[in-house]
């Protein structure tokens, strides 16, 4: 079984790619909608929240667990690892990619304040891109817009175009979507600017991660195969949410206090 969470809905953009990857296995996905945005925490807090969320997957007993939140991981994993004998896989920004697919050498990132503050991140733009025009962008406002569900509302896409349109200027070709959060407006950013420049985000190259660490468990989860949502929220809220984005009619959402 697999075990995903995040501080909100973001998340499920990871559990749609690994479950399309991965169908012959469980999964339960954690929704910390109380302590909803980690990007505006401090590192104890989210490294608290993010253990609490771990002892109660394992306990449910999962096999991996995926920390389908960029300020969670920057925060948290490297201490998660120690503490827990189970694998953990991150989201980190797509930075090695972006830097080998931009012509400009001008790459657009966006960002969560904790995620864009972490060491993490810093190494990552050391390593890969040196020398390259790295825009970082800290854009909480839209992170909420998601967590609202108001993503198709036109004052909300408003806020998105006109950030974009501000970094088309810059000479950008590469755009890096740097919180889970922000996958569900890949489809929206596409229709709008089409080939204006390259979007890239983390949700496949977790999915192949998680893949190749499933494959080397030796386990198997009995049949059938199900899904348990968790909240510290809203459940209808997050029920709704799965129901118009996953296309998954689902009344397994639980609410927790953890």
């Amino acid at each position: 079984m697999i075990g995903i969470f995040d501080s909100g809905v973001g998340g499920l953009s990871i559990y749609k790619e690994v479950r399309n990857l991965i169908p012959d296995s469980s999964y339960i996905y954690i929704s910390d909608s109380k302590n909803f945005p980690y990007g505006e925490k401090t590192e104890d807090q989210i490294r608290e929240f993010s253990s609490r969320i771990s002892s109660f997957l394992v306990k449910k007993g999962v096999n991996i667990i995926i920390v389908a939140c960029n300020s969670a991981t920057v925060s948290s994993i490297e201490y998660l690892r120690k503490e827990y004998q189970i694998p953990f896989i991150g989201i980190v920004p797509a930075i090695k990619p972006a830097t080998l697919i931009t012509k400009s050498m001008k790459i657009a990132v966006l960002l969560t304040k904790a995620a864009s503050l972490g060491k993490v991140y810093h190494e990552l733009l050391e390593t890969w891109a040196n020398g390259m025009n790295v825009i970082s962008i800290q854009f909480p406002e839209l992170v909420k817009i998601v967590e609202e569900n108001t993503i198709c509302e036109p004052k909300s896409q408003k806020i998105l175009f006109s950030k974009l349109d501000k970094l088309i200027k810059t000479g950008i070709d590469t755009l890096v979507l740097g919180s889970t959060h922000f996958i569900f407006l890949k489809e929206i950013i596409k229709e709008k600017y089409g080939n204006t420049f390259n979007i890239l985000d983390p949700s496949y190259g977790v999915a192949s991660q998680t893949l190749r660490i499933y494959e080397n468990i030796n386990y198997k989860d009995s049949k059938p195969y199900s899904t348990k949502f968790y909240t510290t929220g809203n459940t209808e809220k997050l029920r709704m949410f799965i129901k118009q984005w996953l296309n998954e009619d689902n009344d397994n959402v639980i609410n927790i206090d953890i």
